[in-house]
């Protein structure tokens, strides 16, 4: 059989896969498509190693109408670490780095402060480099490292999670160093002609010096990206000056992204161990677990270890579950939202937390909990009244009423509200609403003495 032969082969196998006949998958992502004004999405669900689930909805270009396709490239923003991540783990697979290699190693003058500073420690975010915003002057990696020394340090290495710091600016450098290559060509080299990813790529995005001309490279089938302005589209662009691509930038497509995510579910890219090292959260100066491990978050979803990366917020949303071996991803070109579709599909295919029936505690102030499950539903449509709030989440109010209902309007009604925890004032607790017959959140609570919200915080499970 020749090459040609086996090309056409691939090819229909994943159209029969995008155009199966409308499932649940397709009815949950065209209902979230009409709620938030989102003109294309693509989804990809990878089971035990096989695509099962490959599809593309709606516009990818809303002036020329190009619909989207399982080829379009869509912008993954800062799910690009998760492919960072690999590349570190593959040269630490190689015995050419350490995850524990000491980052002045590779840093000509290295300033006194980063000398306890790690190479784990910029994956995961807990470096203590202070977090500040991407500066477009910056010319390349050398100039954003030299403009990092003069910087003092926003904490102790190991002391929290900092995102959006120079971390992956300093990664660069050594992946560089290391490799003999420039970033884009170890991606290109290691991962993408590998694992035949042909639709991911940078677009080099800049403005002129004055400011007025935006330049970029052509990406083959590129979506545009959108936000929604209370009635109206608006194309939007976030330029990602070269010093910056192995934090974000990448465009994929979810063909692409499939082929990513189902070579990590074997060795094509790394080994089991090597998966474990990337996915282990390391541990914070406290003694509790960090919430990013190497270059992924971490956390739980319907009871299992979930890791992920989004990006832009939610342009990008990878989610991946070593223990069920699923990995769902879900790209979209319409910014405003939050990262909660992936989740979406990924409860299509898990069964039940193993917590739902549990009972709770008893509950001493009823009444709280009674207000409580009256203003869910209120926060969720985004019309929760000031009235009931005080302190942080007063000032706050504005944007649970903008957010709550983009990540989680799309819930079924609420079921039940289950108290987990309770302080004994009854000012701090902790909440388990359950929607519909399974889908569950966490609610941390703090409550003033006139029974008013001063804190709150919806959190996965």
């Amino acid at each position: 059989m020749n090459i040609r032969h086996c090309g056409l082969l691939l090819l229909l196998g994943w159209a029969q896969v995008a155009w199966s006949a409308p499932d649940k998958v397709d009815t949950f992502l065209r209902a979230e498509m009409a709620r938030n004004h989102i003109p294309g999405a693509a989804v990809a669900v990878v089971r035990d190693g096989k695509v099962i689930k490959l599809a593309a909805y709606g516009t990818a270009n809303l002036e020329w109408k190009a619909p989207a396709s399982t080829r379009t490239a869509f912008q993954i923003a800062s799910g690009t670490k998760m492919f960072t991540a690999v590349l570190l783990m593959d040269f630490v697979g190689q015995g050419k780095l350490k995850l524990d290699a000491r980052v002045c190693q590779y840093i000509t003058d290295c300033p006194p402060a980063w000398k306890d500073i790690t190479l784990l420690h910029l994956a995961s975010h807990t470096s203590g480099l202070r977090p500040g915003p991407v500066d477009a002057d910056n010319a390349s990696v050398t100039a954003a490292i030299d403009a990092a020394k003069r910087a003092p340090l926003a904490s102790a290495p190991g002391e929290k999670n900092a995102y959006g710091s120079d971390d992956f600016v300093l990664l660069t450098h050594v992946l560089e160093k290391v490799g003999g290559a420039p970033y884009e060509q170890l991606l290109r080299d290691r991962i993408f002609t590998p694992l035949g990813m042909t639709n991911s790529g940078f677009d080099h995005a800049s403005l002129t010096e004055a400011h007025v001309v935006l330049t970029s490279d052509v990406v083959a089938e590129r979506s545009a990206t959108y936000q929604w302005r209370t009635d109206h589209q608006q194309q939007y662009w976030f330029m990602y000056p070269r010093y910056t691509l192995s934090a974000g930038g990448l465009f994929s497509s979810v063909t692409d992204m499939s082929r990513f995510a189902t070579a990590l579910m074997g060795d094509k890219l790394l080994n089991a161990d090597l998966r474990s090292s990337m996915w282990t959260p390391p541990t914070l100066n406290d003694g509790k677990p960090s919430s990013f491990a190497v270059g992924w978050t971490v956390g739980q979803y319907r009871g299992r270890h979930e890791v992920a990366h989004s990006g832009g917020p939610a342009l990008s949303d990878t989610v991946f579950y070593p223990a069920d071996k699923l990995a769902v991803v879900v790209l979209t070109n319409q910014r405003r939202l939050s990262p909660s579709l992936a989740h979406g599909v990924a409860k299509l295919f898990l069964s039940p937390p193993p917590f739902l029936n549990e009972p709770g505690i008893t509950d001493a102030a009823p009444e709280r909990t009674v207000a409580l499950k009256a203003l869910l539903p209120a926060l969720l449509a985004g019309n929760a009244d000031a009235r009931h709030f005080t302190g942080p989440a007063k000032d706050s109010l504005a944007d649970l009423n903008e957010w709550l209902p983009i990540a989680l309007g799309g819930l079924p009604p609420l079921s039940r509200l289950i108290l987990l925890e309770d302080s004994a004032d009854h000012l701090s607790r902790t909440y388990r609403s359950i929607h519909g017959k399974d889908q569950t959140l966490r609610w941390i609570v703090r409550f003033d003495e006139a029974g008013r919200i001063s804190e709150l915080e919806p959190r996965d499970e």
